[in-house]
């Protein structure tokens, strides 16, 4: 249900985990909310692994399994889940949920749109399609830190990669075929910004996915999801998403257009959002929010969750 609270709870994609990284979450799995075991129960029964195992894996070659689509997507769904079960009483009601990529699938679960296990199927089976494509179009993202959106574009026409995330007026992300990513590379220092690999497992959100964004629509299109739940800022447009027909057209265009990162910190800050908390591993999503919150002219609050356990 929509809430009056100034409150925005953010959900990471891919590139937020790191080997051993659930420790982040609980030391134990018996340590983790009766919420999260459930959700890395079913996630797990989803996939035919143990999530949190994996994910407690200080094993590079683990972490490496864990960026496959169809096991980081429910993984980070349950995470998700899990930690706000940790920290909810404490972040009181919520305004909006939103996700940065496939942060979003995090974000359906927890804004009450769809049910948690229809969730982590549906995380889980499109993550298999984006698997073929991971195998059939091998790639990968290539975060240009310092570069403002022409630049990344520029560099973008001159390597044959293409925009695949706004995440900030300095920082963009790039994506293609690693030829691409590789003249990419070479290519930033003539546009003064650095070039930093991604922790991905293909080229999301450009052309590399259409296959995947054709065979997703079938299951967009039979996701359950209920008639009233917390909006959500979508990654299309930072549009506020309010029913199904608008999550459906959200969740459609999430996998060969850029994330308008930057849109959707823009819409939350008018929208009059001062309080920006943020789940998962990693703490890329809190610092996106701090350098947008440096051009603000009012003063925004950042929390990761775990300063609120």
């Amino acid at each position: 249900m929509t809430s009056t609270s100034d409150a925005v709870l953010i959900c990471p994609g891919q590139g937020a985990q790191r080997a051993g990284g659930v420790t982040d979450l609980a030391e134990r799995f018996d340590d983790l909310p009766p919420a999260g075991q459930r959700a890395f129960e079913i996630a797990s029964s989803i996939v035919g692994c143990d999530l949190w195992q994996l994910g407690l894996s200080p094993d590079p070659e683990d972490e490496i399994a864990l960026r496959t689509p169809s096991l980081l997507q429910p993984y980070l769904v349950a995470w998700a889940v899990a930690e706000y079960a940790q920290v909810s009483q404490a972040v009181g009601p919520l305004r909006f949920v939103t996700g940065h990529s496939s942060g979003l699938n995090s974000a359906i679960a927890l804004s009450g749109a769809v049910d948690l296990e229809s969730t982590l199927r549906f995380a889980w089976e499109c993550g298999r399609n984006l698997d073929r494509d991971c195998v059939e179009s091998p790639g990968g993202l290539l975060a240009l830190v310092g570069a403002g959106r022409p630049a990344a574009e520029a560099i973008a026409n001159e390597s044959g990669a293409a925009l695949a995330n706004h995440n900030a007026l300095d920082q963009t992300v790039v994506g293609g075929s690693f030829p691409a990513i590789e003249r990419a590379q070479n290519h930033a220092p003539r546009h003064d910004c650095q070039a930093v690999p991604l922790r991905v497992a293909g080229a999301f959100h450009t052309p590399s996915f259409q296959p995947s964004d054709r065979a997703n629509r079938a299951l967009i299109n039979a996701l359950p999801i209920v008639d009233q739940f917390t909006p959500i800022v979508g990654n299309r447009s930072g549009q506020i998403v309010s029913d199904a027909a608008g999550l459906r057209e959200e969740l459609r265009a999430q996998y060969v257009r850029p994330v308008e990162w930057l849109s959707v910190l823009e819409t939350l800050y008018q929208a009059g959002v001062r309080r920006y908390i943020t789940l998962g591993p990693g703490n890329v999503m809190a610092g996106l929010v701090r350098r947008y919150g440096k051009t603000a002219p009012e003063r925004i609050r950042i929390r990761r969750s775990g300063q609120l356990r």
